[in-house]
């Protein structure tokens, strides 16, 4: 099946959606901080993240939609404080039904190559579960590398505890 691929920088009127699309991320899948309960925002408080973004030089939200249809985002928070403003945050998620596609490839150079035009963004991160080949495999493709190992990182139902990579990536002008 073919798609239309459409990535753009979020919206405030996007807040519903969004909130859905991590909701739903969070109830498929266990590779994620997210859980059954999902984003738990409302939608005014997504809103006022979208809009604080969009304010802002150093942070953005991507979302990609596959026939009008939201599929993934790619979200770069960072801290407004000067000596660590330049450190971005990544997170990224996809809709299960969209795994192995290249979706997350595309949003992953849609990152950084804002974050190279950013003019404030000169390193990216991200923590990572040890157990996630496929999404280790993205961000070293990618050109990340891994910086560390955080044992019992993240913790999913069961009680089961697992390890975290940290990786990042300098990015250059």
């Amino acid at each position: 099946m073919e798609y239309d691929l459409l990535v753009r920088e979020a919206e405030v009127q996007d807040a519903s959606v969004l909130i859905a699309l991590l909701d739903q991320i969070g109830q498929e899948s266990s590779f994620t901080s997210l859980d059954e309960n999902g984003i738990a925002m409302t939608a005014s408080e997504m809103q006022h993240f979208i809009d604080k973004q969009a304010q802002s030089d150093n942070q953005i939200t991507l979302l990609a939609f596959l026939n009008d249809e939201l599929a993934g985002v790619i979200n770069i928070t960072a801290d407004q404080r000067p000596r660590v403003r330049h450190i971005g945050d990544v997170f990224l998620g996809i809709k299960k039904a969209y795994w192995g596609n290249g979706l997350g490839s595309i949003l992953m150079e849609e990152a950084i190559e804002w974050a190279k035009s950013s003019g404030s963004i000169r390193r990216l991160q991200l923590t990572v579960q040890k157990r996630n080949l496929a999404a280790v495999h993205l961000y070293k493709k990618m050109g990340f590398i891994i910086e560390g190992l955080q044992e019992r990182g993240a913790c999913i139902e069961g009680g089961e505890f697992l390890d975290v990579y940290q990786m990042g990536r300098l990015i250059d002008k």
